[in-house]
């Protein structure tokens, strides 16, 4: 039979999981093209999401807009409905009824891997009015299904039109919507980059680079509490039977 501290302990653990797995989530925009839509083979920006969190995200309902910051003229993104820990996805920008999504991704990774992509590459889309990205200086922003401001880069030189914009270094998605500028560009052999299959373009799209993951201060703290209340739990028992 199970012992009292040993079930409180297991209850505490128990209470400790039960909190949100977007506590734990920590998504980034890691990498972003607002060129690709001058690339001869496959036309259309993009941007790269990594989930350097412990936990999978659930996707659905999130929105992405540029710099007008706002969810409601934010457009849906499309065909990704989670991500899971550690993983990388390309949304890229496609119309407004997904019908140019398939040949947008077969000519993308025509240009990027020659047309077989690595294991586990993903993309999904996005589209419609008020949302192209510009080159001079734009920002790519993300929203939950509730609307809430969940990370965003901003980059306020011109961009390449060789070479995304790399973000993999930041570690923290920030709390306001231009919270990670941009400015520096992919460089083959820096988290991941090389150069495209039928391009000059370098980047990273969908290579999972410095995702390591780590628990969020909401999940630590729950674990530390658990441990503490155990503890004290512990010491109180000793004191009684002594």
């Amino acid at each position: 039979m199970f012992s009292r501290p040993l079930l409180l302990l297991s209850a505490a653990f128990a209470l400790a999981a039960t909190f949100p797995a977007a506590t734990s989530a920590q998504l980034i925009i890691t990498e972003v093209m607002p060129t690709g839509s001058s690339n001869a083979i496959y036309a259309a920006d993009w941007f790269e999401l990594t989930n350097k969190g412990v936990s999978t995200v659930d996707l659905t309902g999130f929105k992405m807009d540029d710099n007008s910051h706002a969810f409601g003229s934010a457009v849906a993104l499309r065909n990704v409905t989670s991500i899971a820990a550690g993983q990388s996805v390309v949304f890229f920008e496609g119309n407004a009824s997904g019908s140019t999504d398939a040949t947008i991704q077969t000519n993308f990774i025509a240009a990027w891997f020659g047309g077989s992509a690595p294991s586990g590459f993903t993309m999904g889309a996005y589209g419609g009015s008020g949302v192209g990205l510009s080159a001079n200086a734009d920002e790519v922003n993300l929203f939950d299904s509730g609307g809430n401001f969940v990370t965003g880069v901003v980059w306020t030189t011109t961009a390449s039109i060789t070479a995304s914009f790399d973000n993999h270094a930041a570690t923290r998605p920030g709390t306001g919507p231009t919270q990670n500028i941009v400015n520096a560009l992919s460089a083959v052999g820096q988290f991941g980059a090389f150069t495209a299959f039928d391009s000059a373009a370098v980047g990273s799209p969908g290579v999972i680079a410095n995702s390591a993951t780590v628990p969020e201060p909401a999940t630590s703290a729950a674990i530390c509490g658990a441990l503490a209340l155990v503890g004290t739990l512990l010491r109180r028992r000793a004191a009684r039977v002594q």
